[in-house]
This record gives C-alpha cells, structure tokens and sequence, in this order.
C-alpha cells in the first residue's frame, strides 16, 4: 500500500472519528436540550394545572357568589313588596283615620254649633227670666206700695183697728 494511502485511510478514519464525536457530542447537547425542555414544559404543566385549579375554584366562587346575589337580589325583592304592600296598607288605614277625623271634626262643629245655639237660647231664656225677675220685683215693690197705702186707707177709715 502506498504510503499516500495509508496517510488517506488515516485522515479518513481521523475525519469519520472528529464526525463521530461531533455527533455524540450533538446527540449529548441535544438530549441534553430535550431534557431541559421537558423539564421546562414539566414545570408549565404544573403552572398550568394549579391555574386550572384556581381558576375552577374561582368558577366555583364565583358561582356561589351568583347564587347568593341571587338569593339577595329575591329576599331584597320580596322585602320591598312587603314594605310596599305595608304601605298601602299604612295609607288606607290614615285615610280612613283622616275619614273619621273629619267625620268628628263636623260631629264637633254640629256640637259647638248646637251648644252655642242653645247657650244662646239658654241666655236669651236668663235674660227673659231676668227681665220677669225685674218686673215681679217692680210689681211687689208696687203692691207693697199699695198694700201699705191700702193699709192706711183702712186704718184711717177704721180708727179702732
């Protein structure tokens, strides 16, 4: 064998082994890459599972939060038909505290206004008294006057009485 040869044997066995081992050392690196990518990915699966988690406890919040507006928003409801319906209740019964009040307040005026129509009567009845009153005291006083003038018509008529 010629010495060329075996030098180009030489140098092609060199060449195959630097390829070899850049490939190994390429497969290494890369296993080495897909490794740490796995690793990677491993760690935003898990990431995501626990934001999965939160999110559906979220959900679940926001769920039960719905269902207690819910609940509020018909307690609320209903509470404000019952202050409603109180209060049509509450005006009925003032009007009709504001129909009797008015009823007596003409009861009272029909009173006041026969009370002073009878005071009135009964004045006029005192003065007319009064005035009767007035006239028997002038006619005793008159009759007095008479009977003592009759008393000394007779007792100067009759000198022995």
């Amino acid at each position: 064998m010629s010495t060329i040869a075996v030098i180009a044997i030489v140098v092609g066995i060199l060449v195959l082994l630097a390829l070899a081992l850049l490939a190994a050392r390429r497969a290494a690196e890369n296993r080495r890459e897909r490794e740490r990518l796995r690793s990677e990915a491993a760690g935003h699966r898990q990431e995501a599972e626990a934001h999965a988690t939160r999110a559906r406890e979220g959900d679940e919040e926001a769920t039960r939060e719905r269902e207690r507006a819910a609940a509020l928003a018909t307690a609320a409801e209903e509470q404000a038909r019952a202050g409603q319906h109180r209060a049509e209740e509450e005006r009925k019964r003032a009007a009709e505290h504001r129909g009797i009040a008015e009823q007596h307040e003409r009861a009272a005026k029909e009173q006041e206004a026969e009370h002073a129509a009878a005071a009135e009567e009964h004045e006029g009845a005192a003065e007319e008294r009064e005035r009767r009153a007035a006239e028997a005291e002038e006619r005793a006083r008159r009759e007095g006057r008479a009977a003592g003038f009759h008393d000394e018509q007779a007792a100067e008529r009759d000198p022995d009485a």
